[in-house]
């Protein structure tokens, strides 16, 4: 067993935690026999998702799991680390043209189910319309895993950092006035926008598709809130791979960038605007504000170990529960890989429900950039504003209704202790 310190802060929550899950939608009805000889193959590449959450004496541990992952037609988004997924903390589901992995935090972050998202799309894609598609770049079955696939970023000696003045942020942003509501529901909007006009458009103004659609949002929030007391902020999720020396890791690996929209900023033209946002990325992203944040992770693992009992660490990761982010944020995956096989993939979607406030996610697959609007307030006005906001740039794109949904919470917290015992026996260490 692997004692987890990447992927605590998704544990020890209230009610369990919400599974985030990545939706692909084929350009053709999924055939569910083709799928599973798929996953099966795919498996063999990534022996590690084959995880069971084992909890003992408070502490969380990641078991080898000898059943295996189950794949279901259905809508439903069924509970990670339940019988019912034979307490894999991945998952399988698909209907109609959508193929849903949905995946626990603990296990591994967006990027690191990424891989194995491109893989398994592949192979199904290569059986359900018999060609062998160039690979691209893919991880196949047969190959060993890349040098540090399975590194711990988080471990237990904290990295050196330099003498690089530590940047300025501003993270006390604007509170929208929805965040406060008492949350009931959550709901998204689904976008998709032609990659190819959007990157052009981001090119010509010095922007990346983060920044683009960053300065878009803060644009359409000052827009609707010409008042507001404070800076509108962006909290833009940024993976710290590379800065750590673990570029290969499937583990959590992310921390947060901040970005300030403010008065003096929104005065200024769209590509002065992207470019004052590259310098505060680049300030951010200097190895040592990363190592410096990676330790401050690393410290919240050393004090959440020296607790002896489960509730002792509920408690002291209870504020997640209640946790809101202001004024939004931003996750993108970046462009997905399928190989050859990206010509029958029409765009894959992420959301995840549980968390207060309003979140942006973003990746690029097929033709589309797609932007899952996902908030915890029934208002659609920023929505709309931020649809404005494409509209006056010129942008080609397609959006849907308001969608009400809710991913499963897991029950591998609740299970895992009845499994301690079992497995705890293998546990050297």
């Amino acid at each position: 067993m692997q004692k987890i310190r990447s992927g605590q802060a998704y544990l020890y929550r209230s009610g369990g935690l919400r599974s985030t899950v990545l939706d692909v939608r084929m350009m053709d009805a999924v055939r569910g026999d083709l799928l599973r000889r798929a996953l099966d193959t795919a498996m063999v590449r990534y022996p590690y998702l084959n995880s069971k959450l084992v909890e003992k004496n408070g502490d969380y541990y990641l078991a080898e799991n000898v059943l295996p992952i189950t794949i279901a037609k259905t809508n439903k988004l069924r509970a990670l680390g339940s019988m019912s997924t034979n307490y894999q903390l991945i998952d399988v589901t698909f209907t109609g043209n959508s193929i849903r992995v949905a995946f626990h935090h603990a296990l591994v972050d967006g990027r690191g189910i990424e891989p194995f998202l491109e893989t398994l799309i592949y192979y199904y894609s290569s059986l359900r319309y018999k060609t062998d598609f160039e690979p691209a770049g893919l991880r196949l079955a047969g190959e060993p895993l890349l040098q540090g696939e399975t590194d711990e970023p988080f471990g237990y000696t904290k990295y050196e950092v330099g003498d690089t003045p530590a940047p300025e942020l501003v993270r006390d942003g604007y509170v929208l006035p929805e965040h406060t509501e008492q949350v009931e529901n959550y709901y998204r909007h689904e976008i998709t926008v032609n990659r190819e006009q959007f990157l052009a458009y981001a090119k010509a103004n010095n922007a990346t598709p983060t920044i683009l659609v960053s300065l878009l949002a803060s644009k359409a929030i000052k827009t609707l809130h010409p008042d507001a007391d404070k800076p509108i902020v962006c909290s833009l999720a940024s993976d710290m791979r590379a800065e750590l020396g673990h570029p290969n890791t499937h583990k959590n690996c992310v921390t947060s960038l901040y970005l300030p929209y403010t008065d003096e900023l929104a005065a200024l033209t769209l590509r002065e605007k992207a470019t004052a946002y590259r310098t505060h990325i680049a300030d951010q992203r200097h190895p040592d504000a990363v190592k410096t944040a990676a330790n401050g992770q690393i410290g919240m693992s050393d004090k959440l170990d020296q607790l002896t009992t489960l509730a002792e660490k509920r408690q002291m990761l209870s504020f997640f529960d209640e946790l809101r982010i202001d004024t939004f944020v931003i996750s993108y995956l970046g462009q997905l890989n399928f190989g050859g096989a990206a010509a029958h993939v029409e765009s894959v979607h992420l959301y995840s429900s549980g968390n207060r406030g309003l979140i942006l996610n973003m990746l690029s697959a097929g033709e589309y950039i797609t932007i899952d609007v996902l908030q915890s307030f029934e208002s659609d006005e920023f929505f709309h504003e931020f649809l404005r906001m494409l509209d006056a740039a010129a942008l080609d794109y397609s959006s849907s209704e308001k969608i009400q949904f809710a991913t499963t919470p897991d029950k591998a917290s609740k299970t895992a202790g009845r499994q301690a015992e079992k497995y705890y026996g293998t546990f050297v260490g």
